[in-house]
């Protein structure tokens, strides 16, 4: 990976630092460290990115030839029935771990699809892989910030914008498209003023977390933990 390049965003596979098996999105390609091989995509040249299911080949076809051949011999009572009947178990086991369907992060480039065997797709990874689909195919990455009028008033003139939940929770709680329109909903009947405010996170210079808002929810917002600089605000919409 060229030294120009700029790390928009990490999401690991397995579980958190696992240097071995993560996903890394760059301003030119998207990283799949899987097992400790790298694999480079050129995001020009990515067609699709998406959770599928797969079945695993090697213990599927392992199993469905161990299974069958130990059955045959112990019929024909050709060897010792006892080591033939761990076989032939082990075999259904090997049979039925194939069979089973096991998600898999697949990336699809010009060439073929590329299958990358996971344990559980996690909701970070959810987020990371549904943020890279809209950088990579949409050309856009914003997130949305909605605040009442009468704040934003107060705070616009200011170099970098601290709304009052940044004081009150350390952070604040960026939305996607998804989320937005959502909240949209929820305030259509609301005669208060907001204004929502365009944010583009590549030119934010605080971390953005993902992470849960309720606890049992499975749902992650970004989480900005900082001041939003003027230059990420790219578009100020009055609703």
């Amino acid at each position: 990976m060229a030294d120009f390049e700029e790390t928009i965003a990490i999401a690991y596979l397995q579980q958190a630092e696992d240097k071995e098996n993560k996903c890394t999105l760059t301003s030119e390609r998207l990283m799949v460290v899987y097992r400790g091989n790298i694999n480079s995509f050129d995001r020009h040249h990515i067609k699709a990115l998406d959770f599928n299911k797969r079945r695993l080949l090697l213990p599927l076809v392992s199993g469905g030839i161990m299974a069958p051949l130990s059955l045959l011999t112990i019929f024909l009572n050709l060897y010792n029935p006892w080591p033939l009947m761990f076989i032939l178990f082990l075999g259904m086991a090997l049979f039925y771990l194939g069979w089973q369907q096991h998600p898999v992060l697949t990336v699809t480039d010009s060439v073929k699809e590329h299958d990358f065997f996971l344990k559980e797709i996690s909701p970070n990874l959810s987020a990371f892989v549904s943020f890279a689909r809209q950088l990579i195919f949409q050309g856009s990455s914003l997130m949305f910030y909605p605040l009442p009028l009468e704040e934003w008033e107060a705070i616009e003139n200011q170099e970098e914008c601290r709304p009052q939940e940044l004081e009150e929770k350390a952070f604040l709680r960026l939305m996607n498209p998804q989320q937005l329109a959502r909240w949209r909903q929820q305030k259509r009947d609301e005669v208060a003023a907001y204004v929502i405010l365009h944010i583009d996170p590549l030119k934010v210079k605080a971390n953005i977390l993902y992470e849960t808002t309720e606890r049992g929810s499975q749902e992650l917002y970004a989480h900005l933990y900082g001041s939003i600089n003027r230059e990420a605000i790219v578009k100020t919409e009055f609703i």
